[in-house]
């Protein structure tokens, strides 16, 4: 079933509260930023998909570049404020887990984010606009990439710290993990057939971590 079909069949919007209308409108965005691509979408456009008249879109976002924004806060910027909550909690006194389980806690994280089509849409839009709106991947970098990067690159240096990594530069071991997953979400919205075996985002992120970490941890010393 295509987009268009899809928000045909869902129930009036106009009949839902007031409060869900911005997520109704963004949810418009999203799919006509990703039909038309940024430049070409229109307001109005926007609107019927949300089930409202242009006017009242008009009432909470002033322009498409604010329903942007909001995608990404709203949809991205929380999982990246979690990791960095994580991270935080590990550099807590007392907090003696494991760095390669807590990675795997925020490897999982970001795979059931990227599962949902509503975030893993988000980045691939930013990839394919990049060129065009260069200010849009920067913001994106500031809100979501920056953050999530400093929390991985804390967790993994504790790991060496600790002597369960070893002495690997965090900067360099991030962007390993960080590329499958962007890989991942273009591959879902760029080359990705109809009759394609559909794989599992937590589990292709778990393997990749599994593969990760059996690289970077040291052997166990037996006595």
């Amino acid at each position: 079933m295509n987009e268009a079909a899809e928000t045909s069949a869902e129930e009036p919007k106009w009949r839902r509260k007031p409060e869900k209308r911005p997520e109704d409108i963004l949810d418009g965005a999203l799919i006509e930023f990703r039909a038309r691509g940024f430049a070409a979408a229109r307001i109005e456009d926007i609107a019927r998909r949300a089930g409202l008249s242009k006017g009242t879109v008009y009432l909470y976002f002033s322009s498409k570049e604010e329903m942007f924004k909001a995608l990404v806060r709203r949809r991205v910027a929380p999982i990246a404020a979690k990791l960095k909550t994580i991270s935080e909690q590990l550099s807590a006194k007392g907090n003696d887990l494991p760095a390669g389980q807590v990675l795997m806690n925020m490897i999982t994280l970001i795979a059931s984010g990227l599962g949902d089509k509503k975030v893993g849409t988000i980045p691939l839009l930013i990839i394919g606009e990049a060129g065009n709106f260069p200010e849009h991947a920067d913001f994106y970098r500031n809100e979501v990439i920056e953050v999530s990067m400093v929390a991985l690159c804390a967790v993994i240096q504790r790991g060496v710290d600790t002597g369960e990594f070893k002495p690997v530069e965090p900067e360099y071991a991030v962007r390993t993990l960080m590329g499958m997953m962007l890989m991942q979400v273009v591959w879902n919205g760029a080359f990705a057939r109809k009759e394609d075996k559909v794989l599992e985002m937590d589990k292709l992120m778990q393997t990749h971590l599994d593969i990760f970490l059996n690289g970077i941890r040291l052997p166990e010393v037996k006595s």
